[in-house]
């Protein structure tokens, strides 16, 4: 699977978490069999810039290429600096969020609640492609509810302003994570755009992971919460993937008493 210029190891990504995937845990999932991984959302206001926060999330130092880093804003013109500055640190990738339902990113209009606003998608996504000379990529859910879904358009916005690749959390943002997943959502994505598209939201064993990619037709798949305390779960998936065979759990060495 390919993201620019980038020929991924697999079609395994780490999805973004604020507070999980720092660079250890993304280093981590990398050596234990993901193909990639997206850092933890960069807020696009600069006055946060210089928080020891944002200093660790910046911090790309012995990661595995290519590193991606996401950003988060609602001002086309920030996002498009936000993009430029994490470039110069070492950013070779431009993730763009407008899949995280928090509230806190939410109500000020960011994240998810984006997706409501066509118009300022497209200003956005042109603004921060327009900035940086790396692939920029751009993770969504199916729409702002049930009763207005969008994925569709807001996955053709993303193609005609030049994204490189796409990722869709299979639920709306009023949905958050609970409900079935709208694997036939992201299906139809993937057949109305040319770009990769990862699909994403509750892939938690390898069987799940293969009816995914079937379902969808997806090029790869992004996983978030079943990653979490058991970060193995990328090399069993692409065991099975490649040998329809389960590798055996993990064990660890009896400790002495």
């Amino acid at each position: 699977m390919r993201i620019g210029p980038y020929t991924l190891s697999n079609n395994l990504a780490v999805a973004p978490m604020a507070g999980v995937t720092d660079r250890p845990f993304r280093q981590l999932c990398k050596r234990l069999g993901a193909g990639y991984a997206v850092s933890e959302m960069v807020a696009s206001n600069p006055q946060l810039w210089g928080t020891d926060k944002s200093r660790r999330r910046t911090d790309h130092d012995g990661e595995v290429a290519p590193v991606a880093v996401q950003i988060a804003g609602a001002d086309p013109a920030m996002m498009a600096e936000a993009a430029r500055y994490n470039v110069a640190r070492g950013a070779a990738i431009i993730d763009i969020n407008m899949g995280c339902p928090a509230k806190k990113v939410c109500n000020a209009a960011a994240g998810s609640a984006l997706l409501a606003d066509r118009a300022l998608v497209a200003r956005i996504l042109d603004a921060v492609v327009s900035a940086v000379d790396v692939p920029v990529t751009l993770k969504i859910r199916t729409g702002p509810d049930p009763a207005s879904r969008n994925a569709l358009d807001i996955a053709r916005i993303a193609e005609a302003a030049g994204i490189a690749a796409l990722a869709i959390h299979g639920r709306t943002r009023a949905c958050l994570f609970v409900g079935a997943v709208e694997y036939a959502t992201i299906a139809a994505v993937k057949r109305a755009v040319s770009i990769p598209v990862f699909a994403n939201g509750d892939i938690g064993s390898p069987q799940h992971a293969r009816r995914v990619l079937a379902v969808t037709g997806a090029d790869g798949l992004m996983i978030g919460r079943a990653a979490q305390g058991r970060p193995w779960i990328f090399r069993e998936i692409a065991h099975y993937l490649a040998t329809g065979t389960l590798l055996p759990p993990p064990t660890w060495p009896r400790r002495e008493r």
